[in-house]
């Protein structure tokens, strides 16, 4: 009998992904999705509907062997669990390792470590995270497995945070990047492995997994990136003082150098991957990942403004302030 799989969202990155797996694995796969995010892969089948709205799944019928989740809105989660779980063979719930502690995290972190505080108002993505894994936990039991992915990298990152550093060095060409003096961990997993994972392993699961990235050294990593863009400038290294004293902040945002961590939480890119490679996920080379990335960034324009990255001209006043001050 053909199973049926239904992906809650599955027009966008991720879910789009999930989706077209399980339709290349033969399954009946239906996307519930408002319709605004994007087509659904060739061989599933789009049912429009608002998960705001009390009605946003009434034009399911039948049961599901698999439902796979992706959000981070309570309301949309327990809406959900209200109106399919009893017909629900199985549930992925596709969490975060940002609903695991990131201050006081010691190295090698795995599924066990602790849980940040719940926050059912979904203001905070972390908390809200929390807050579905345990409900969809309380309603579900071990129909339920949570896979909870780190920094997603890849072909189709809408973020633009894993491609920055390869974007950043085809837009510089022979001239300037500022990096990091300080070297630290850092993890990405490969969007196409995390959704292998999700569509051959998850639905066999009744427990959490950290789908985290293999670590590597961020030095090595934009040591990688500038070979694949072929840059051929200098490298302007600044120290976390003078950074912070230009503004230039971590992770992601207008003026961020993405992946980049404060040292006093830099373990939260050194979780243990223990148990994804155990339950047979894999992680391909990060130069393969790389290059899906410049190759995004090359269609994208990699001068385009973002609101996850540091701009090209903020970055090259950066430089400029940091040689006159030497």
């Amino acid at each position: 009998m053909t199973r049926r799989v239904l992906v809650l969202g599955g027009t966008r990155w991720l879910g789009a992904l999930v989706a077209a797996g399980h339709v290349a694995e033969g399954a009946e796969v239906v996307c519930l999705a408002r319709g605004t995010g994007g087509p659904v892969a060739d061989g599933a089948h789009l049912v429009v509907g608002d998960r705001d709205r009390h009605d946003a799944y009434d034009a399911l019928e039948g049961e599901w062997d698999e439902v796979v989740d992706v959000t981070s809105v309570p309301t949309h989660a327990s809406g959900a669990l209200d109106e399919l779980a009893d017909r629900a063979r199985h549930w992925t719930f596709v969490s975060s390792v940002s609903a695991q502690r990131v201050e006081g995290a010691p190295v090698g972190a795995d599924e066990d470590d602790d849980l940040v505080p719940e926050d059912g108002s979904g203001d905070d993505y972390a908390g809200a995270k929390a807050w579905i894994e345990r409900a969809a936990r309380a309603r579900l039991g071990e129909r339920l497995a949570i896979v909870r992915p780190g920094l997603i990298g890849g072909p189709g990152d809408p973020s633009g945070r894993f491609g920055y550093w390869v974007g950043r060095f085809a837009l510089a060409g022979t001239g300037p990047v500022l990096v990091p003096a300080r070297d630290q961990p850092t993890q990405t997993i490969d969007v196409r492995d995390l959704a292998a994972f999700l569509v051959e392993r998850a639905p066999d699961r009744s427990d959490v997994v950290n789908a985290v990235g293999a670590e590597t050294a961020l030095h090595r990593l934009i040591a990688t990136a500038r070979e694949v863009a072929g840059h051929l400038g200098e490298l302007v290294l600044a120290s976390d003082d003078a950074l912070a004293a230009l503004d230039i902040g971590h992770w992601a945002g207008p003026r961020a150098l993405t992946l980049t961590l404060p040292a006093a939480i830099a373990s939260h890119a050194q979780r243990s991957s223990a148990r994804y490679r155990a339950a047979g996920g894999t992680h391909r080379h990060l130069r393969a990942t790389l290059e899906a990335a410049h190759a995004d960034e090359r269609a994208l324009g990699p001068g385009r403004d973002s609101p996850t990255r540091l701009s090209r001209a903020d970055e090259l006043a950066a430089i400029d302030s940091l040689a006159s001050e030497a």
